[in-house]
Parts: structure tokens; sequence; C-alpha cells
């Protein structure tokens, strides 16, 4: 029977040793752990200078346009003034009043026995937005306090054509001395002034309060 000596047993176990040596196991796992470091912060810093790029090109575009919105912002400013100003004028010329159209209608319904002497107007801006026309004149005829009061209720019926809110009234209506020659015969005459009030501007319809409700056991007040 052969015998056999190993002799290399010794040298197979200091390489199984070292091998698995706790130092060098502790070695291996610091260089992956710092590995692994240096990829995560390889990745960060890259993200960081996407960023950094980004930053500085949208910050190079907003200095680039600010002077721009400070301009536009001023010019909104202009034309919001110029707008607002327009629209103020607008509203004046709304509410003129426009005379000659008004003196058209009282000329038209003068009869050929009247005369007018004397024509005054207010546009009524210290009286509460309320205009006044004045009219003066004399009329001739055997009842001339009729014709007046024809002619009143003729220019009555003109102006609240265009202004519901108008009125014609005396202001005085007085027998002349005068003795006019009216289609060949002296008739009687009177003096008279009928002041036209109306308002270009019809008054706000006030809102209606809303109505009460009941409730189902409450009896209506009798």
């Amino acid at each position: 029977m052969a015998l056999r000596i190993n002799l290399y047993h010794e040298v197979l176990r200091a390489k199984r040793q070292e091998q698995y040596d706790p130092l060098k196991l502790s070695l291996l796992a610091l260089i992956v752990v710092a590995l692994i470091m240096a990829s995560y912060y390889g990745v960060q810093l890259k993200r960081t200078s996407d960023v950094r790029g980004l930053y500085s090109s949208q910050k190079a575009e907003f200095d680039k346009l600010e002077p721009q919105a400070k301009e536009a912002e001023k010019r909104e400013a202009e034309l919001n003034k110029q707008n607002d100003l327009s629209e103020k004028l607008t509203k004046r010329m709304e509410k003129r009043i426009y005379w000659a159209p008004l003196f058209e209608y009282v000329m038209q319904t003068v009869p050929s026995n009247v005369q007018l002497t004397r024509l005054a107007c207010d546009s009524g801006k210290d009286k509460g937005g309320v205009s006044v026309m004045s009219i003066e004149g004399l009329a001739a005829d055997v009842e001339p306090r009729a014709v007046a009061e024809s002619l009143r209720k003729a220019i009555a019926a003109k102006v609240t054509a265009k202004y519901p809110n108008a009125a014609a009234t005396f202001r005085n209506l007085d027998d002349s001395t005068e003795h006019p020659v009216v289609d060949g015969r002296r008739v009687s005459a009177v003096v008279f002034t009928i002041n036209v009030t109306f308002k270009a501007e019809p008054d706000p319809t006030p809102t209606p309060a809303p109505a009460k409700r009941i409730a189902k056991n409450e009896a209506p007040a009798l």
C-alpha cells in the first residue's frame, strides 16, 4: 500500500486565509462604496451644471426682455389714460344738448299771429341737470290768450317727443298795450314767457325692493 504525504497543505491554508482576510474584504467594500459615491457625485454635478446653464440662459433672456416689459408697462399706462380721457369726452358729448334742433322745433310751432322776441337757454349744469329754454313773445288775435296756450301745448308736444320728461309752462301771460293789425283788423295782444324745462338724461329707475317671503306657518297681515 502506497503512502502519500501532502506537504502543500500549509501553503493552501495560507492562501485561503489571505483570500478571506477581513481587512482585504473591507478595502474592497470601501472601494465599491467610493465608486458608487463618485458616480452619484458625477450625476449630481452634471445636473447642477445643466440647471446652471438653463438659469444663465433664462436670466440672459429676462435681462433682454426686462427693458421691453418696462416700456410696455409705460405704454399701457399712457393708453389707459388716453382711453379714460376718450371715455370722458364721449360721455360729455353724449350728455351735450344740441339747441339748434330744439329751436327748429319751436319755430315749426309758431303761427303767423305770434312774434317771438327772445330765446334764452340754460344747460342746467348748476341746477341738477335740469335745462331751461325761455321763450318770450307776443300773441295777437281776437282771443290772444288762446293763441298763446295753443303755442305752449304745441311746443310741449314737440320737445317731449325728444325729451319725455319735458314740460312747458307760462312764467307770465299779460295783456299788452299794443293792438297789432292781423288780417286787416286790429286785435288784442298778450305778452308771454314760456319756460321749457327738461333733463337730457332721464332719472335712474329705482331698484324695487325684494318681496318679503311669508313663512308657511305665518299668517299674512291684514
